[in-house]
């Protein structure tokens, strides 16, 4: 049960006897909020859990950003949607510069060669390999970007010495993914494929 801090105890002119029962409700109710997210005052394990140190830090979601405070960073947590409607950490500095830490995805890397992450400022960052290629086959990416793909980049694996030109697609872009072309198929053995977006 959470006991409500009364403020202004021990009140001028009260006994001992009058205010114990406050002044032991504050005190207790101080010791058990310091113990959330911290080590409390009487300390953890000897040497490894010091008393007062962080074991987590809660934030509770802001609505907007907060005002700058010249000279001193903020960390916080905002609530944003991208691939769900979740929180992401954001660090706001002395000179009100915003920069967003996280995203609202679990980066991931497959044993196929397929995987993605995130960049600060809430970039997405996708890789793969496709194996023989064929041109004007389409291509998904491992998840589809949000909002926009900015930019891709191709590059064929090739079986021969052959001269082989390998390209998007002209309008075939998108979130989700893309369509090459190539002057030869044949010679394609693999092609490792980098996009990024938000």
């Amino acid at each position: 049960m959470v006991v409500p801090y009364v403020r202004g105890y021990p009140p001028d002119g009260s006994s001992l006897g009058q205010t114990k029962a406050v002044i032991r409700n504050n005190l207790d109710g101080t010791f058990d909020t310091v113990a959330v997210d911290h080590v409390n005052n009487n300390g953890g394990v000897t040497g490894i859990q010091p008393a007062g140190y962080h074991t987590v830090a809660h934030m509770v979601p802001q609505g907007a950003d907060p005002a700058t405070v010249a000279g001193y960073g903020q960390l916080y947590s905002k609530t944003v949607n991208s691939f769900t409607n979740d929180q992401a950490l954001f660090w706001e500095t002395g000179n009100g510069l915003i920069q967003q830490l996280t995203t609202n995805l679990t980066p991931s890397a497959t044993a196929n060669g397929d995987g993605y992450s995130f960049l600060p400022g809430g970039i997405i960052i996708q890789w793969m390999k496709v194996n023989n290629p064929v041109s004007g086959m389409t291509y998904n990416f491992p998840i589809t970007f949000p909002t926009t793909c900015f930019s891709i980049q191709l590059t064929p694996s090739l079986n021969d010495n052959s001269t082989v030109r390998c390209y998007v697609a002209s309008g075939t872009l998108n979130a989700s993914g893309f369509q090459i072309q190539a002057t030869s198929s044949s010679h394609f053995t693999s092609m490792y494929v980098t996009a990024i977006g938000n």
